[in-house]
C-alpha cells in the first residue's frame, strides 16, 4: 500500500533530526507527486482548512494568557499560597510544585508554559533546601504534565477540534483526571521525600493561609473565571481564551503591578513562536490526515483495532500500549492530530464514549512529555535547572508509573471523565 510509504518517509526524516512540520510535510508533498494524480495546489488548500477553526483561536490566546500571568506575577502568588498548606509538611516543597502546577494549568494548559512560570522559582528553591537537583526538575517536569490535561487545555481543543466533540465537554471531562494524576504525583512525592529526609519549613498557619490567600485572590480568581464563564454559559471557550487575556494583562498592569506596557510586547513576541509553531502541525497535520484518510488507512487500522478484542477495557488498555510508544517519539500536538480522527471511529464503535477515548488518549500521550527522546516538559526543566537530561531521566520513573496508574482507572471506571461533562451539557 503506497501510503505506508508515506509513514515510512516520514518516520526516517522525523529521526534524521528534520522538525516534525518539515518531516510530515515533505512525505506528503513526495506522495502526492510520485504516487498520486492530485494537483499540487490541494496542499495549500488541505493546510488552510487545518487551521480555519474557530474553536482553535482558543490556542494562541491561552498561549499569551500563560505568559502574561507568568510575567506579572500571578503564578509567584499561586505558589505561596501552595506554600501556605503543605509547605511544612514532609516534601512540602515538592507538593508545592504539584499544587502550583495544576493551579497554573488550570489557567494556561500548556504543559511547558507550566515548567518555565514555575520552575524558574521552585527548582532554584528546593535545591537550596536541601532537596536532589535531579529529583526537583524531574518533579517539576511530571508537574508540567498537568498543562495539558486540566482545563482549559489546548490539547482537548485539538482532539475536538479533529474528531467533532463539544470543546466544553472535553475541557470539563479533563477536570477529574487532572486532580487524580496531581493527587498521585504528590503520592509519590510524598513517599520519596519521607524516604529521603526532605524536611518541610516553618509550621502550618491558619493565619498564614489566609494571608497568603489574600494576597493570590486575584490570582487564583482566573481558573474561576475562565471554567466558570464557560460552564455558566456566559461564553465560549474560544471566548474564554481572550477573556483569560484580558483578565492577566489588567491583574498584571493594574493590581499586582508587576507587568508594564513594554512587558506586553515582550509577552506577545515570546508567544508568537510557540503559537505559530503548534498551528503549523496544524496545518500540516490536517494535509496528511486528509492523505491517510483518501488512501483509507484509518479504516484498515479501525478493523484491525476491533480485531483486538471486542472488550472495549482490554481495547482501551491495547490502544493505551500503543499510545504510549508513539508518545516516545512524537510530540503530543501531531501525535493527538494524527491518531484522534483514526482511532476515535473504532472506540465509538465499540461503545466507548468519545470522550472517555479522548482523556485517555490525551492523558497518555501527556505521559510522553516526561520521557526521552521528544519529552518537552523534560528538556524545559532540564533547561531550568541546567543538568542533562539523562541524570533527570532516572528520577522520572515513579512519577511516570503514578500516571500509568491513573491513567488505567480512566480506562477502568469511565465516570472519571464522563459524569462532569454528562451533567453539564455543555455544547
Amino acid at each position: 500500500m503506497s501510503s505506508i510509504l508515506m509513514i515510512v518517509l516520514f518516520l526516517i526524516t522525523l529521526f534524521a533530526g528534520i522538525p516534525v512540520v518539515g518531516a510530515m510535510g515533505l512525505a506528503a508533498i513526495v506522495y502526492i507527486q510520485f504516487f498520486t494524480s492530485i494537483p499540487m495546489s490541494i496542499v495549500a488548500n488541505q493546510m488552510l482548512a487545518g487551521v480555519a477553526s474557530v474553536p482553535l483561536m482558543a490556542i494562541p490566546f491561552f498561549i499569551i494568557a500563560g505568559a502574561l500571568m507568568e510575567k506579572g506575577g500571578i503564578s509567584k502568588r499561586i505558589i505561596n499560597f501552595a506554600n501556605s498548606l503543605v509547605g511544612s509538611r514532609s516534601g512540602g516543597l515538592g507538593m508545592v510544585v504539584i499544587i502550583a502546577s495544576a493551579f497554573f494549568a488550570a489557567m494556561t494548559g500548556s504543559g511547558a508554559a507550566c515548567v518555565a512560570a514555575i520552575g524558574g522559582m521552585m527548582i532554584p528553591a528546593m535545591k537550596n533546601n536541601g532537596y536532589d537537583v535531579d529529583f526537583a526538575c524531574a518533579l517539576q517536569a511530571a508537574g508540567g504534565t498537568l498543562g495539558p490535561i486540566i482545563p482549559p487545555s489546548i490539547l482537548m481543543v485539538l482532539f475536538s477540534c479533529c474528531t467533532a466533540n463539544s470543546v466544553g465537554d472535553m475541557l470539563l471531562a479533563g477536570l477529574f483526571p487532572g486532580i487524580l494524576i496531581a493527587g498521585a504525583m504528590m503520592l509519590v512525592t510524598y513517599i520519596i521525600s519521607k524516604k529521603r529526609g526532605y524536611k518541610g519549613s516553618g509550621k502550618f498557619s491558619w493565619g498564614e493561609v489566609w494571608k497568603s490567600f489574600k494576597e493570590s485572590v486575584w490570582a487564583l480568581l482566573t481558573p474561576v473565571i475562565i471554567l466558570g464563564g464557560i460552564y455558566s454559559g456566559i461564553f465560549t471557550p474560544t471566548e474564554a481564551s481572550a477573556v483569560s487575556c484580558l483578565y492577566a494583562m489588567i491583574v498584571g498592569l493594574f493590581v499586582y503591578k508587576e507587568l508594564t506596557f513594554k512587558d506586553l510586547l515582550a509577552c506577545l513576541y515570546k508567544s508568537v513562536g510557540l503559537i505559530g509553531q503548534i498551528l503549523s502541525i496544524v496545518a500540516t497535520t490536517q494535509l496528511f490526515s486528509w492523505i491517510l484518510t483518501r488512501a483509507g488507512l484509518p479504516q484498515i487500522i479501525a478493523q484491525w483495532c476491533m480485531s483486538i478484542s471486542s472488550n472495549p477495557v482490554v481495547f482501551l488498555l491495547a490502544i493505551m500500549v500503543i499510545l504510549l510508544i508513539v508518545g516516545c517519539f512524537l510530540d503530543p500536538v501531531p501525535a493527538v492530530l494524527i491518531f484522534a480522527p483514526i482511532l476515535t471511529p473504532p472506540a465509538v464503535a465499540m461503545g466507548i464514549s468519545p470522550i472517555q477515548f479522548g482523556v485517555v488518549m490525551v492523558t497518555t500521550f501527556c505521559v510522553g512529555l516526561i520521557t526521552p527522546p521528544v519529552g518537552m516538559t523534560l528538556f524545559v526543566s532540564a533547561g531550568i535547572g541546567k543538568r542533562p537530561v539523562l541524570s533527570i531521566s532516572k528520577h522520572i520513573l515513579p512519577f511516570m508509573l503514578a500516571m500509568l496508574g491513573a491513567i488505567i482507572l480512566l480506562v477502568l471506571i469511565p465516570g472519571i471523565s464522563t459524569w462532569l461533562p454528562s451533567i453539564a451539557k455543555v455544547k
